[in-house]
């Protein structure tokens, strides 16, 4: 039982967004309301109250009449259930003239619109609902509530209003900052700390999401695999320092080249960097990768390495009719570079399929 509620609610679910309180409320309104008119069905029927007990039944009709909308519509009988559940309320108050302590059903319906609507309009709404429901009660003083127990409800009610405000309206900002924070570490375990571009972790979850938006949109898709030729020399002839510098200077010559919406630049590892971006053919795909070769092959001009450094890349071209999966577009395009590797360095070795 426990575990069924636990997953109707969704409260076995991670908090990724802000509407995240609003499912779990709407779904806990309607477990809720069934289980009070149910409950209260039987309690009046046993105690021979056939007045509330008709009322009773046409709330529970009303309920199952809102969860029987289309599936658009369906979304909001949480609200209209939790404003019948308000009229119910209303509703015995009057028949009972505010006796058998009914209006503190309404104490209820607070904690519910709050998160519902959030703290601001779920106030404005409550205010409202709170000052009908007193007036309602003021025309029974003197009848069949005292002045004082109409003054107690009074200040008691409007003292949980203002308390059910202000702790929704901190657990908002706690939940919109425990978003952020988890959006922004997030966003850390994508980035490669060195040179700020996307990492292989990254660049495994975003591959087959790109080749899927390519194929939809019926556009080629470019996957390309660079690696520095030599670098190990480098590395070794200046120092892991002047290695860094170097890479971090390939970084920015590959973002300030692919800047276009649909490019995206990753440091796979080491010195191995991969490239994804759509063309309109091919021969476009390879003018982009050779500027790039030609770029890496000029950057020591600028005076910012140590000695000229080279690329080697691979660059895979897929159509959109080409149904291939993410794991083996990345082996060939890999081994595409390998063969401009073995071919003497400095070069791109191009394939499609």
């Amino acid at each position: 039982m426990k575990k069924w509620i636990f997953s109707y609610l969704q409260l076995d679910k991670n908090v990724e967004s802000h509407s995240y309180r609003k499912r779990v409320t709407s779904k806990f309104i309607l477990l809720l309301s069934f289980s009070i008119i149910i409950t209260l069905m039987i309690g009046n029927f046993i105690s021979n109250n056939f007045e509330l007990f008709y009322i009773n039944i046409g709330l529970l009709i009303s309920m199952i009449l809102m969860l029987s909308l289309p599936g658009r519509q369906r979304k909001f009988a949480s609200y209209i259930i939790l404003h019948v559940m308000a009229l119910g309320i209303l509703l015995v108050v009057y028949f009972h003239q505010g006796r058998e302590y009914t209006p503190i059903w309404y104490f209820l319906y607070i904690f519910l619109v709050m998160p519902l609507y959030g703290h601001r309009t779920g106030f404005k709404i409550a205010s409202c609902f709170l000052a009908i429901l007193l007036v309602l009660m003021f025309t029974c003083v003197g009848s069949s509530i005292s002045v004082m127990e109409f003054v107690r409800f009074t200040m008691v009610a409007c003292f949980t209003l203002f308390f059910a405000y202000f702790i929704e309206m901190l657990m908002t900002r706690t939940l919109r900052q425990l978003i952020n924070a988890k959006a922004q570490l997030e966003q850390l375990t994508k980035i490669d700390a060195l040179t700020n571009l996307y990492n292989r972790r990254h660049f495994d979850e975003l591959l087959p999401q790109k080749m899927n938006s390519a194929k939809r949109t019926h556009t080629l898709f470019s996957l390309v695999i660079i690696d520095i030729d030599f670098f190990k020399n480098y590395n070794d002839s200046f120092g892991h320092p002047a290695g860094d510098l170097a890479l971090i200077e390939l970084a920015k010559l590959f973002s300030d080249k692919m800047q276009r919406s649909d490019d995206t630049v990753f440091r796979l590892g080491g010195e191995e960097f991969a490239l994804l971006y759509e063309a309109n053919t091919e021969s476009e795909a390879l003018k982009l990768v050779e500027a790039l070769r030609v770029a890496v092959e000029a950057l020591h001009h600028q005076g910012i390495i140590e000695r000229q450094i080279t690329v080697s890349s691979g660059l895979l071209v897929i159509h959109p009719k080409q149904d291939i999966l993410a794991n083996s577009a990345y082996k060939l395009a890999d081994n595409l570079m390998y063969q401009a590797k073995n071919s003497g360095k400095n070069t791109v070795v191009q394939s499609s399929i």
